[in-house]
């Protein structure tokens, strides 16, 4: 059966929509592997409309599905009900007085305003890459999603999808999350999250096409991921906890006992 496994990070072929996939097969800690058939990532459930993707979506046995998008977000582009799974939305981007960071059109002025107040304790004008940085630092903290999400896991509420709008950002980063708790290393976390840039290729192309090199270089993390971002993220949990054991003791109550059951379950 190994042999026909898809090779860890293989994108799950679907009509609708890019940029799904699941955790499967990564080597993790201990000499072992994630296990298959529990822990997918993708975007918009309500790109799945097609018969083909609602029976590979449906093929997933999925008892959970947790999307991380604000509720702005969800009520534009609504999740359908998927038989046998549980939904819950939970916002993995907060302000900074812990309201939801909503990036459908009707958040625009809001999000214009956080940064403006991220602008004035700067004291100078900040670029978009700059503060969006800013925002990926504070991701992997007191974030109630990434919470929820552990949570869920712990419970063995799966096979489950977490989600976003493009599987990028707050999926990508919640990946990461998890593949660290397993004993995956950075550089192989990293590097399933640096996959969104293959799937979404042609859209983050076709974005770039006339741009300035200014231009580029925001929208490169706008319809993609940047590896400095991620890094960013990794790098402040080690500066605030120093290890990643530490983190996840004091984020999600995963000391060691806990954090070892979590693996034994999720590892092969």
């Amino acid at each position: 059966m190994q042999n026909h496994r898809p090779a860890p990070g293989t994108e799950i072929p679907l009509q609708g929509a890019v940029n799904f996939r699941e955790l499967g097969g990564y080597p993790a800690a201990d000499g072992r592997r994630v296990r298959y058939g529990l822990l997918y990532r993708g975007g918009n459930l309500d790109a799945l409309s097609g018969p083909e993707d609602q029976r590979t979506l449906q093929s997933w046995g999925l008892r959970t599905i947790l999307d991380l998008r604000s509720a702005g977000e969800a009520e534009k582009h609504p999740d359908p009900a998927v038989p046998g799974a549980a939904y819950q939305r939970i916002c993995a981007m907060r302000m900074r007085d812990g309201a939801e960071m909503d990036f459908s059109s009707t958040g625009i002025e809001r999000l214009a305003a956080e940064k403006a107040a991220f602008e004035r304790e700067a004291g100078r004008p900040v670029h978009d890459f700059e503060w969006f940085s800013a925002i990926y630092r504070q991701m992997p903290f007191q974030n109630p999603a990434y919470r929820a999400l552990f949570a869920l896991l712990e419970q063995h509420q799966t096979p489950i999808l977490f989600h976003c709008t493009c599987g990028k950002d707050r999926t990508g980063i919640a990946a990461v999350l998890i593949l660290l708790a397993l004993g995956v290393d950075r550089q192989t976390a990293l590097e399933d999250y640096m996959l969104t840039n293959r799937y979404r290729r042609a859209i983050i192309e076709a974005s770039l096409r006339g741009r300035s090199p200014q231009e580029r270089e925001l929208l490169q993390s706008v319809e993609g991921v940047s590896a400095p971002m991620g890094d960013g993220a990794i790098d402040e949990i080690l500066a605030r906890f120093g290890s990643f054991e530490a983190y996840f003791a004091s984020e999600y109550g995963l000391d060691g006992p806990r954090l070892a059951a979590l693996r034994d379950f999720y590892l092969e």
